[in-house]
């Protein structure tokens, strides 16, 4: 007879918790069978742990062929709290996500990939920990089977935290010398897996322990509610980042995606074939997906989960209640087409309640699930000068213009928040909404409200936007930004890491590698692995040779500014950093973050011209936080082609740190550098001061330093203000000098030094006063070296400004587009269009780069633009145009082209206007 237990409740404890296990490596096959005793914890009780690992001779003599002869098994026993004393989830190495967060609500990376012991690496450990070795001199195969004993025992603490635990145990050898799992590779501790995964270790079931909880109230296992994060719509790429988090578990679990920030989902409502998409409503357990060796044996076919879906309108649909009947992968599965293949019935914002329960193969069950939201919408892009992980210095702000793409008249909300001191209960927040101009864009004439930074601490802003094109197809833009805001006078400094040598075999701020990562013939990679440079506005320049050997790693450390501490030879290790989250009792703070009591993380972001390669919030410990140049998709993100990284991209490093000790006032410190992509071959991975050398560029010139200024073909209308804005790569105080000359002739000038951050901007806004096109100059000075806009003409760029206020009878500028179309990655595309002007402007511009700028002759009122990608890419080698590992022809860089004219009226009128179309790779966007 089964029993049925309500959700989130447990199996009654039996007197000792038995499991058996099978384990796989290279060298052989292991089987173990353990007894824990007692199945209920409480403070003060003894623990035994009983069992029997069995090993073959063929195991042991294919370790000792291999140079590691065992004398003994070693048997290592930790206790991980699974569960803590709410029912919630907690996961000893935080990967890719956390289920410990920031004030704003980000995940914190981190913890240990491995057993959570001292023993071997790690800073904390767990309230059971014990090992044991046996000698295997006296024992004796059976079948060629060696059968070993082994027994541990101790006493669990008197303030045992209560939760529910999972007893991890650890097996491997001792040659005596050495300390090995059963693969001969470190102990206790996930290796990279090449192939099938490795199992040196297992879990028994879970565990209920009653105790004391930190706050003093007295907490009974027995009624501790187990519940997991469920996520929804993880299979569908949401430009870079995937999964909805139901709204109940964003206080305590928080994706971590690495290439920007976990925002909104959008999804498509329509596929390429104009039919509407189908999605899957059932959950993921993302915790699920670290390492499956560590997973909850779950049971396939126990569980329920029930789905409301109110559409955007108000709309209720009750889909039902619905037993899970398998699993799909890890997850499990209904296969019931009402919830693995529903579809939207218009466009907006759903809201989804998804609850139910999963069982394990005990019959203990958890609940999971809550409220759900995303968006079924077109996808509108944004940019701006705030790059996500963009430290402020007290007394900046957040608030910068906006550029939305397609340029829609979008409707605007911005909610910015500033965390003072980190305190979730000193929050300055600041919202407001607006509509864009009809060019798209968002600024200080459109309602656009600063929000100033005046202390120290961590903000986190968002914008949403939302469009109705004239086809009744919603657009809609999601984007958060998140940082540290620190003082000038701080006594800390954010630094990255050393340079190591590998010649004199030493650790450098700069110097010259004179190597770089490659692949041999024979599939061996021998990978350079980077991190951001030691000292801010330093520069790294690294190759990209487009098989994945050269890396960069964004982990941040933090020094003294006065008598700085040592540095230390352990930073060496990718992902290690002295930015910790330490706990009063010394355990684990993933696994009980209760007791965390001083904080220490840093932010981590690589923004490249159009998209971000790399955006994460971590402690000590972050595993594998790198990003290979190339070739590398960036999680699927608008403008970021399948080649990565290649010769010629332009980075800024950026970041911060938090250090927050135990009863002082938090520090902070913010972080910049720069990195510039190596052509293949150039085997001189380096960092060099900034100016140092001329650097290479996206358009195949090398230069001192680059500036990136205004992007020819922006649209304004008149009476908007302006003042020149410049960014400046390498970090150096150049002198800017940015010339602008009026329709009518008029010319301004303004001048002045880039900032210590990288920046110039204007002190006075110049009037936009008359329609028409509007050319400028800029030039950039620093130490007898001229600065370099890619792609900008030798004469300057243009921008265009068209009449606020139309006259009537005055037609517009038209393409012979539809709204959606392709152009061929080879072949291109001829755009065509009408006008009533002699001739029509154009410009043409990609993230970073302008490609072509000019006028088109009207001829009987007709126009063409012939589009040649291939042309393009020869001028601007980082327009990508084929794969560069297969060679298959395709882009997916995105180009901005503008053109613009002046209509004539039949009634003598005239008036000034625009299109833009904008080319996502090979699809090809035109919408007023």
């Amino acid at each position: 007879m089964s029993v049925l237990l309500l959700a989130g409740a447990v199996a009654p404890a039996a007197h000792s918790v038995y499991y058996e296990t099978l384990g796989y490596t290279n060298h052989g096959e292991w089987t173990a069978q353990v007894s824990v005793s007692p199945g209920q914890w409480r403070p003060g009780v003894r623990v035994v742990i009983s069992g029997q690992l069995n090993i073959t001779e063929a195991h042991l003599a294919s370790l000792a062929a291999a140079n590691y002869k065992a004398t003994g098994i070693v048997i290592l026993a930790t206790a991980e709290r699974s569960f803590d004393a709410e029912g919630k989830l907690r996961i000893p190495c935080a990967e890719k996500m956390s289920t410990v967060l920031t004030p704003t609500g980000l995940a914190i990376e981190g913890g240990w990939y491995g057993a959570i012991t001292k023993r071997y690496g790690y800073g904390f450990n767990t309230p059971y920990d014990q090992q044991v070795t046996v000698n295997l001199a006296g024992l004796k195969a059976n079948n060629g089977w060696l059968s070993v004993p082994f027994q541990l025992d101790q006493e669990l603490p008197a303030d045992l935290p209560p939760g529910y635990y999972r007893v991890r145990l650890d097996y491997g050898i001792t040659t005596g010398k050495a300390t090995v799992n059963l693969n001969a590779e470190s102990f206790a501790r996930r290796p990279f897996f090449k192939g099938r995964p490795i199992e040196s270790h297992h879990y028994s079931p879970i565990i209920g322990a009653s105790g004391v909880h930190v706050s003093g109230r007295r907490v009974e296992a027995s009624s501790i509610k187990l519940r997991l994060p469920w996520v929804l719509l993880y299979n569908y790429n949401s430009n870079g980042y995937r999964g909805v988090v139901a709204e109940e578990d964003k206080s305590w679990f928080a994706p971590s995606q690495r290439n920007l920030m976990h925002d909104d989902v959008i999804l498509p409502m329509f596929n390429a074939s104009n039919q509407v998409i189908g999605y899957s409503l059932e959950p993921q357990l993302l915790t699920d997906t670290i390492e499956a060796r560590s997973n909850t044996v779950w049971a396939a076919d126990k569980g329920e989960i029930t789905v409301e879906v109110t559409a955007p309108d108000g709309t209720v649909q009750k889909l039902g209640s619905f037993p899970y009947v398998a699993k799909s992968g890890t997850n499990p599965t209904t296969r019931n087409a009402k919830i693995t293949s529903w579809k939207p019935a218009m466009y907006g914002q759903y809201t989804v309640k998804a609850t139910g329960w999963w069982a394990d193969e005990q019959g203990n069950l958890y609940e999971g699930g809550g409220t759900y939201k995303f968006w079924i919408a077109k996808r509108m892009t944004l940019a701006t000068a705030t790059f996500q992980g963009m430290p402020y210095a007290v007394g900046n702000r957040y608030g910068r213009d906006i550029a939305f793409a397609p340029a829609f008249p979008a409707e605007v909300e911005v909610t910015a928040s500033l965390y003072a001191d980190s305190d979730p209960n000193q929050v300055k927040t600041v919202k407001y909404s607006g509509k864009a101009s009809p060019m798209g864009l968002f600024g200080a004439a459109q309602g656009m409200v600063p929000l100033v930074f005046d202390r120290p601490g961590e903000y986190i802003a968002k914008v949403l936007a939302k469009y109705m094109d004239q086809n009744g197809h919603l657009w809609v833009c999601s984007m958060s930004h998140a940082g540290v805001v620190f003082p000038e006078d701080s006594p800390i400094v954010a630094r990255g890491k050393k340079l190591y040598l590998p010649g004199p075999k030493t650790y450098v701020d700069r110097g010259h590698s004179l190597r770089e990562g490659w692949m041999g013939d024979d599939g061996v990679g021998y990978l350079d692995h980077i991190n951001f440079p030691y000292n801010q506005r330093d520069v790294l320049l690294i190759a990209s040779e487009n098989k994945s050997a050269n890396k960069i790693i964004p982990t941040l450390i933090w020094e003294w500014k006065e008598n700085p501490q040592p540095y230390q030879s352990g930073y060496s290790s990718i992902g290690a950093s002295n930015l910790k989250l330490v706990t009063s009792n010394g355990y684990s703070p993933h696994l009980f973050p209760e007791y965390i009591t001083e904080w220490g993380y840093y932010y981590a972001a690589g923004p490249r011209p159009g998209f971000m390669s790399r955006f994460l919030v971590g402690e000590h410990n972050v595993r594998a936080p790198y990003w290979h140049l190339s070739p590398n998709a960036f999680g699927g993100q608008i403008n970021a082609s399948n080649n990565g990284d290649v010769p010629g991209d332009i980075y800024r490093l950026i970041g911060g740190v938090v250090v927050r000790p135990q009863g002082k006032d938090p520090l902070y410190a913010g972080y910049l550098a720069s990195a510039f992509i190596l052509p293949a071959g150039t085997n001189d991975n380096r960092v060099i001061a900034p100016g140092e050398e001329d650097v290479l560029g996206p358009h195949n010139t090398k230069a001192r330093f680059f500036m990136v200024g205004l992007r020819p073909g922006m649209t304004y209308e008149t009476g908007t203000t302006f003042a020149p804005a410049v960014q400046i790569d390498p970090v150096v105080p150049a002198e800017i000098t940015f010339t602008l000359t009026y329709p009518d002739g008029r010319k301004v000038t303004q001048s002045g030094k880039g900032d210590p951050w990288g920046t110039y901007v204007g002190s006075t806004r110049w009037t936009l006063d008359q329609p028409g096109v509007y050319r400028y100059t800029l030039e950039g000075a620093w130490e007898g070296h001229k600065g370099v806009m890619p792609g900008l003409p030798a004469s300057g760029g243009e921008f265009y400004v068209v009449e606020k206020e139309k006259p009537q009878g005055v037609g517009e500028l038209k393409l012979e587009l539809p709204e959606e179309s392709t152009m061929d990655p080879v072949a291109g595309m001829t755009i065509r269009g009408r006008s009533t002007a002699k001739q029509v402007y154009f410009a043409m511009v990609i993230p970073g780069a302008v490609l072509d700028q000019g006028y088109l002759p009207v001829k009987d009122g007709k126009f063409e633009y012939i589009l040649n990608p291939k042309a393009l890419e020869t001028k601007t080698p980082t327009y990508d145009t084929y794969h560069r590992v297969s060679g298959k022809p395709e882009i997916y860089d995105v180009i901005h082209l503008t053109m613009f004219s002046k209509e004539e009226g039949a009634n003598g009128a005239s008036a000034h206007s625009f299109q833009r179309v904008i080319i996502r790779g090979t699809k090809v966007l035109c919408i007023r």
